[in-house]
């Protein structure tokens, strides 16, 4: 489904329509600009850009003269891919007229994908610049999502948890026992998945309710660097009970769309883990946890 956007810049009516704005690793993005002159304009060319924007936050503690120190949270970015699209070279438009320029845009073969959380994240944007000289640079600037394709997560391009990728794996100890069964793996954002659990408990247990998380860890991997803990999904699978012996516990239900791939960057990373959590009133809740890995795209 195309996706467009209009803006004005210095003198200059903007419109961008792409394809889509989910772009996937490796391959061509069409798209169209057409821009519209409110006077005579010059221009020495008309350049399209792909450019990828990573930031993380970090604590950082100064010392003052009287050796009171401060802390503060301070948040870095980086410019990690910048890839330009020549779609013009000199200009001239007249007040009024428009011209329409078709493209191209490669995108990177492994990304990276886009990642929105708080403490890290990456961003990617469509950019498309008229360099004018003397005068200002007419531009416009539009969001957009690179998608982190199941086939790179099974492809061992990135690192995953132990056993993030089996269907099923065991969680637990002695007397508290899970096998979680998910599928499929990688869970995809915005897609459905089911899952099957066989829990086992030596002992009796009173019980408010079982429930299930996805829980997405983001972090800065640098020094003093901060992380949150993001809950991708979460559901009720049982209310208050009373347990004890072996019992199945079946379920189904889609992801949130919000872009947390599970990925590593040069400053941050994601990882994600599925928790069975038995809670306990008046004690801590016994949380049984496996690895998981999460793609933003089911298409390979």
């Amino acid at each position: 489904m195309t996706t467009s956007w209009q803006e004005r810049s210095h003198g200059v009516a903007w419109t961008v329509a792409l394809d889509t704005d989910r772009l996937l690793p490796g391959r061509l993005t069409a798209g169209n600009l057409t821009v519209t002159a409110d006077d005579t304009f010059e221009a020495r060319g008309l350049v399209a850009a792909l450019v990828a924007v990573e930031h993380w936050q970090h604590e950082e503690t100064t010392t003052d003269g009287q050796g009171h120190t401060t802390t503060r949270t301070v948040t870095s970015r980086d410019e990690l891919r910048r890839v330009p699209v020549q779609l013009s070279g000199p200009i001239q438009l007249s007040g009024g007229e428009t011209r329409t320029y078709p493209f191209q845009m490669p995108v990177p073969p492994l990304g990276p994908a886009s990642l929105e959380a708080t403490v890290a994240g990456l961003t990617w944007t469509f950019e498309a610049k008229l360099d004018r000289p003397v005068w200002p640079d007419s531009r416009i600037e539009v969001p957009v999502r690179v998608v982190q394709p199941v086939a790179l997560l099974r492809a061992g391009v990135v690192h995953v948890g132990e056993f993030a990728l089996y269907p099923e794996a065991d969680a637990g100890r002695d007397d508290l026992t899970a096998a979680i069964k998910l599928d499929p793996l990688p869970l995809c954002s915005g897609a459905r998945f089911q899952g099957d659990v066989i829990l086992r408990s030596a002992e009796a247990r009173t019980l408010q309710e079982i429930r299930a998380e996805i829980r997405v860890k983001v972090e800065a991997t640098v020094s003093s660097g901060k992380d949150e803990t993001i809950t991708a999904w979460a559901a009720v699978l049982v209310p208050a009970l009373e347990f004890q012996g072996e019992r199945v516990l079946h379920f189904e239900d889609r992801l949130t769309d919000t872009p947390l791939p599970t990925i590593e960057l040069p400053h941050s990373k994601a990882s994600a883990q599925f928790h069975l959590i038995l809670a306990t009133a008046c004690a801590r809740d016994p949380h049984l946890v496996r690895d998981v890995t999460i793609a933003t795209t089911l298409d390979l």
